[in-house]
């Protein structure tokens, strides 16, 4: 194997010293906050110096001396609006371009000729492999800006402590950072490395085949190599069903965290959310920020502990374990089963059994034909901080008091509405932070005081995934559905291998409950190509409507 860079190797001659020579390019001022637009200079390729553009965003009235370095996803730039939030939370905000030229945007960050690499249009092979080394990566370049980012903040007069929250990819990029450079903490989210891993899954029985260009990118590149190394705190922000964050891993990646630092770390998952941060998780971050960046006191819990068991009377149960520290004001636990792929996973809440001081313990009333069971639990304490356990599996092996039969029903009002997650992200600030729990799957009353699932995000499923409730090769979906004036309904299942997308929808009156019967050759894709079945595959099913609506009593014919 030649040319492996570690996280030690990659960055032990690395020059941040140069001046960045930062120079406002332009300014804004607007509800109490004022936003300059900056020119930075980074790192020195040998063929020239790269410029940062990046945006500093800060409190008018009371400038913050806490900044928050907000490191976005690689899809996407300097977001205002996600600027302002921060502020409003009491920081000021270097937020930077890295992504570098862009169709159809004026301001970015320019990379020179040798690194052009660096620009995600331009990345090729650079950003998901390193077949020469890691230095010759769109990471290492990433990574550099983010760099010269901070040496601009602690050469900057008035700046206090530094705290860094990293977004998908910003996230990669702020473990190398929190593993290279001195910061506060760190915040990632929805980032927990093992893109080598991509394609093998956790709990599945296929072993990865590495050659030397894996091991590369490995070492030198993925996030779980600079757990060890890092200088701070973190937090884990993590979103189940996420097409582009392995969350069965991340547990991995927290459990090998600098062992300074492991105490003062948690990590946390928000369940229904479609890739997105619920309102619980987003408190969290700041609290996390207050405690050490602001430096206030928070009460971090530890880690909630399961284990998966049989009772005295034969059920199958899970028994969590919380902080004897704290005082938790909720608790809950979900389940799936049997689903490998944690993108398809259908994830439920599970009724609890008994509670004690520091322990519940919940029945897992799984399928009678299940092989295996996934869990995992959270605890909220009084001080609105919420900790997770980590996801574990068991292999079902014998029969449980408390298993059940395969049901037809995939919803019915009468159980909640945790059969579904958000469809749209573009509700979320930044696509990934929620605000409000409004947008959540929610069950509403509609005519003749019947209740059904409302999402002003739309409504999404895993359910026909999960062996329970899998249709049969000639299923036909029903479904009632009401919408307060007349209304397209959409409906798409998508193909979650192949990401083909089959749509069809229905036109509906105004003010009554109505009967849908949708059969698998309604819905066609971009081809005029019909679903041959239900059964074919792993699929996401969503329903989208443009007026108030809700769904009830979703069921297999």
């Amino acid at each position: 194997m030649s040319n492996i860079l570690t996280p030690v190797s990659l960055w032990k001659n690395f020059d941040d010293s140069l001046d960045t020579k930062a120079e406002t390019i332009n300014e804004k001022s607007f509800d109490g906050i004022k936003i300059e637009y900056l020119n930075l200079y980074g790192r020195d390729t040998g063929d020239g110096r790269v410029k940062i553009y990046a945006a500093f965003a800060t409190n008018t009235a009371a400038p913050a001396d806490d900044v928050v370095i907000l490191l976005p996803d690689s899809s996407c730039t300097v977001d205002e609006q996600l600027m302002k939030y921060f502020v409003r939370c009491g920081y000021s905000v270097l937020m930077p371009d890295y992504r570098g030229k862009w169709k159809d945007t004026e301001n970015y960050t320019v990379y020179p000729e040798s690194v052009k690499y660096a620009n995600l249009a331009e990345c090729g092979r650079r950003k998901d492999f390193a077949d020469d080394d890691a230095s010759k990566t769109s990471w290492y370049e990433w990574v550099a800006v983010a760099r010269y980012c901070l040496s601009f903040l602690k050469n900057r007069e008035g700046t206090g402590k530094i705290g860094v929250v990293g977004i998908r990819d910003g996230g990669e990029i702020g473990w190398k950072l929190a593993a290279t450079a001195d910061i506060t903490c760190l915040v990632t989210v929805c980032a927990a490395g093992w893109k080598t891993y991509t394609g093998y899954y956790k709990f599945g029985s296929q072993e990865p085949q590495f050659d030397d260009e894996r091991y590369r990118f490995m070492a030198g590149i993925d996030s779980q190599a600079y757990a060890p190394f890092v200088r701070c705190p973190v937090l884990m922000l993590c979103s189940t069903n996420d097409e582009r964050f392995d969350y069965d891993r991340a547990y991995d990646t927290f459990s090998r965290i600098n062992e300074k630092y492991a105490g003062d770390s948690v990590i946390t998952y928000s369940v229904h959310c479609n890739g997105c941060i619920n309102v619980e998780g987003t408190k969290d971050m700041f609290l996390f920020l207050d405690k050490f960046v602001r430096e206030r006191h928070v009460f971090l819990p530890k880690p909630a502990v399961i284990t998966v068991m049989a009772d005295e009377e034969q059920n199958l149960i899970a028994r969590a374990e919380f902080d004897p520290q704290g005082i938790p004001e909720e608790v809950g636990m979900f389940m799936a089963e049997d689903c490998i792929d944690p993108t398809a996973r259908e994830w439920v809440a599970v009724p609890l059994k008994k509670s004690e001081e520091n322990t519940r313990d919940f029945y897992l009333n799984i399928y009678e034909k299940a092989s295996s069971v996934f869990a995992f639990c959270y605890a909220r304490y009084t001080n609105g901080f919420t900790v997770w356990s980590r996801i574990t599996v068991r292999k079902i092996s014998g029969k449980f008091r408390n298993m059940k039969k395969k049901c037809r029903v995939l919803f019915s009002a009468k159980n909640d509405a945790d059969s579904f997650s958000i469809a749209d992200r573009s509700f979320a600030l930044g696509g990934i932070f929620l605000t409000s729990d409004a947008v959540l799957p929610q069950v509403v009353e509609k005519g003749n005081g019947l209740k059904g699932a409302y999402s002003v995000c739309g409504l999404m499923t895993f359910r026909g995934n999960s062996p329970c409730y899998a249709p049969d090769d000639d299923s036909i979906l029903k479904l009632d559905v009401f919408c307060d004036n007349p209304a397209d309904v959409n409906f798409c299942m998508e193909d979650m291998d192949s990401g083909t997308k089959y749509r069809t929808s229905v036109h509906l009156a105004g003010g009554i409950w109505q009967n849908v019967l949708l059969e698998s050759k309604n819905f066609k894709n971009d081809q005029g190509m019909h679903l041959a079945a239900f059964n074919k595959g792993k699929l996401r099913f969503t329903i989208m409507c443009g007026e108030q609506y809700a769904i009830n009593n979703v069921m297999w014919l």
